[in-house]
């Protein structure tokens, strides 16, 4: 590892001979350097080997099988080499070895990928420099350092995949092929295919699903695939293996990493067994798509899981290095044959495989397929490939309210409960494959009438609160608690004014005995006090003064009298409490 901290640390000095590197910000995903030993148990599952694979695949040209043979004899004659080195390198310089870490491996990876100054070429070559060592987990940008915008991305053209009727003579026979429980058969969604019934899809015999989790748009950035988190999470709950794939728009490096930070960041919650697939299918410079390709498989592969590439045939031929892709990742391709493709039915052990030049992993044979639990057609899959060993656990899906029974008072005076309240409070739904789930909630009174929150806390009743949310297998999951509000306003003590003979005592002190406390029991402050004098047949007020009110000849028969109490109400501001003025007992 010194060797490589040293070649990437002289290779950035180049980069930015008298510049600043500013201090970058690692994102390290939580958990990778284990994920990544955790997914060598699942990605040494044996899958169809080379050789089996050309058993039940077309047979080459015999130019092609040659030129195969000989690039594949130079690979094996170089590796001994390369491991001599390596050994070489290790046995010399142990504690320079041990000294290196990958923090600062990371650093200066980080450092070359954030500065504008480094273009996509030398991105590509410290990338693929980092990736030779497989302890080194690549770091990858934090969300909010990527450019995100919404899914306005339009359907994929499929115009350039042949469709093409196979060879009469490749037919493969029934005992050619054997490992017939490794050709699993799949299919690739997006938010093209709507809302799914997984359950359905997984009954009608899908045993993987490739998912898009995003892609990339090189003027405007990445986005995430509408459906992804759903589609996701309904394939594993019923069962179903998954992978995804990132619908590129890179051109370069640079841009490819930008999409491995972000694909990266969208699946780190998930399970995933099948590979993470990089999907080309636009137009580009040769040399410049490569590069992309194998940065992000690079990027993906640091972080334990499987890197594959997707393109039809005709792109992998002619738009990229094909062969020099296949040599080092998983292969998905696109052929389709006229069978499957306008007459929309399924593939079958036995039924004729497609021509390619290099070793497939992965045969994307139709995108007019139905399957069950999917509205209109899809995008069905064979590979050669599977996990036999590994299965998606499920459990049943729990809803848990630990608030069952909840009382608040509401203050009419104020406009507002008297105790905060929030209903989620106690709360929590997790479905049927582990993930925590948002919660919606409903408010009824005892008629079944519904509530808004706001209402119904402002309303004295009883109320149910429904409690759900959509597990995607087992449909809405509900729960309940009671509610109950009861309203309180302002308390005001102040009796009646009495007046005696149409005269009042000379010695009345209207503020005595008069106070008001809010509906949290705090005491209001007395302002001020107006006596109205308010003739019975016009309703024209008088204003009087509290000495003018004491002096007052009161005529009950022509007027009526209020004394009005200014408080200022903690919480509240000023408040207007009334009092009457009536006539008492005659003497």
């Amino acid at each position: 590892m010194k060797v490589l901290f040293r070649w990437i640390k002289e290779k950035i000095s180049g980069i930015w001979t008298k510049a600043v590197v500013p201090h970058a910000r690692i994102c390290m995903i939580s958990g990778a350097v284990v994920a990544v030993a955790g997914a060598s148990a699942i990605t040494a599952v044996e899958y169809i080997n080379y050789n089996n694979k050309t058993q039940i695949q077309a047979k080459e040209t015999e130019a092609e099988m040659q030129e195969e043979t000989q690039t594949h004899n130079n690979v094996e004659q170089t590796k001994p080499v390369v491991m001599e080195t390596e050994t070489e390198t290790q046995e010399q310089t142990p504690a320079e070895t041990e000294s290196t870490t990958q923090e600062e491996i990371s650093e200066l990876v980080m450092a070359a990928v954030t500065d504008e100054n480094t273009s996509s070429r030398e991105i590509y070559e410290i990338i693929d420099k980092a990736a030779s060592d497989s302890d080194i987990v690549i770091p990858v940008k934090d969300v909010e350092d990527i450019d995100i915008v919404e899914d306005n991305s339009s359907e994929p053209s499929k115009d350039e995949t042949e469709v093409e009727e196979p060879p009469a003579d490749n037919t493969p026979k029934s005992d050619e092929i054997y490992e017939v429980s490794q050709l699993v058969e799949g299919i690739d969604v997006s938010k093209w295919q709507g809302d799914i019934d997984w359950t359905a899809v997984a009954s009608d015999g899908i045993t993987f699903a490739m998912i898009k989790c995003g892609g990339g748009d090189d003027e405007d950035g990445v986005y995430e695939d509408r459906y992804f988190r759903r589609n996701i999470e309904g394939a594993l709950a019923n069962g179903i293996q998954v992978g995804v794939y990132f619908f590129s728009g890179a051109t370069n490096s640079k841009e490819a990493y930008d999409e491995a930070s972000y694909c990266i960041n969208l699946i780190k919650d998930y399970k995933i067994t099948y590979p993470v697939a990089f999907d080309w299918e636009l137009d580009g410079d040769y040399d410049s798509v490569t590069e992309a390709c194998e940065t992000f498989c690079n990027v993906i592969s640091s972080y334990g899981y499987q890197p594959m590439v997707y393109s039809n045939r005709n792109r992998w031929y002619n738009n990229f290095d094909g062969e020099k892709i296949a040599s080092k990742y998983k292969v998905w391709m696109a052929a389709y044959f006229g069978k499957f493709y306008y007459d929309s039915v399924r593939w079958t052990y036995g039924d004729d495989l497609p021509n390619f030049r290099y070793h497939y992993d992965m045969w994307q044979y139709s995108s007019r397929c139905y399957v069950d639990g999917i509205s209109g057609q899809v995008d069905v899959d064979i590979a050669f490939f599977g996990y036999a060993n590994y299965h998606v656990d499920t459990k049943d899906a729990v809803l848990t309210v630990t608030n069952k029974e909840i009382k608040r008072t509401y203050g009419d005076g104020i406009g507002r409960l008297t105790e905060e309240l929030n209903l989620l409070d106690g709360v929590k739904g997790i479905n049927t494959i582990g993930y925590d789930m948002d919660i919606e909630y409903s408010i009824y009174d005892e008629s079944g009438n519904e509530y808004s929150e706001e209402e119904a806390i402002s309303t004295a009743g009883k109320y149910t609160v429904e409690y759900r949310f959509k597990d995607p297998k087992s449909g809405w999951i509900k729960n309940t608690a009671k509610l109950e509000i009861e309203v309180i306003t302002e308390e005001f003590t102040g009796n009646d004014i009495v007046v005696k003979n149409n005269t009042m005592s000379k010695d009345y002190n209207f503020r005595t005995g008069v106070s008001c406390k809010n509906n949290l029991g705090q005491e209001a402050e007395l302002t001020g006090v107006v006596i109205k004098k308010v003739n019975i047949e016009t309703e024209e007020e008088d204003v009087l003064t509290e000495q003018q009110a004491i002096e007052e000849k009161y005529d009950f028969d022509k007027y009526t009298y209020v004394a009005e109490y200014a408080f200022n109400v903690p919480g509240e501001g000023e408040v207007i409490k009334k009092a009457a003025i009536v006539r008492g007992a005659e003497e």
